[in-house]
């Protein structure tokens, strides 16, 4: 089997890290692959921030924790299963010592789209290397979080996509088992 077939059926998503830090030419190295995914009519639009401090990791936790939570709490809406994840203890990063924050600017096509392409092509590179991750859609309020983010360099123009976490497994990861491949037609 061919390397980049290893990489997908070997890839797991990693949930437990080592609290080494992952070094700053890995980390230039996963970015690049995530710009490198394919992207809407070449628009090229994503942006990344890098976050390796433990501190703002755990305080990017705990503002994702209380948005959801208070604005359930507000609107009387949530989902069950999510606002119970929000309520347990931990961090939402997983304890991983970096984590990558992927943003669109105006001028995407397809932000939906151009986020989950990169964001898989950053977890294939970083099983690649040796390291693991996970997407992390509980980080999903920190859309919101506009002033950390204006801290940070990201313009107010643009779109929080998603997050990925990545560090070194804590312990041995297994991909899990797939069922067969269900096809509902086949058009010849």
């Amino acid at each position: 089997m061919n390397e980049v077939l290893n990489a997908i059926y070997g890839r797991a998503s990693v949930r437990s890290f080592k609290p080494d830090q992952v070094p700053e030419e890995t980390v230039k190295e996963l970015l690049n692959a995530g710009f490198h995914a394919a992207n809407g009519i070449n628009t090229q639009a994503l942006r990344f921030v890098v976050v390796q401090n433990k501190e703002q990791i755990n305080g990017l936790s705990d503002a994702a924790k209380s948005i959801y939570i208070e604005d359930a709490e507000e609107t009387g809406e949530s989902n069950p299963f999510l606002l119970q994840a929000y309520k347990r203890g931990g961090s939402i990063f997983h304890d991983a010592p970096t984590v990558i924050f992927i943003f669109a600017s105006p001028e995407v096509a397809t932000p939906t789209e151009d986020a989950a392409l990169a964001a898989g092509n950053i977890l294939l590179a970083a099983h690649s290397l040796g390291y693991g991750g996970c997407i992390i859609g509980l980080a999903d309020p920190l859309e919101s979080h506009i002033e950390f983010w204006e801290d940070n360099n990201v313009p107010e123009d643009h779109i929080y996509l998603t997050a990925v976490a990545v560090g070194k497994p804590a312990g041995a990861v297994a991909p899990s088992p797939r069922s067969e491949v269900k096809v509902l037609s086949w058009i010849r």
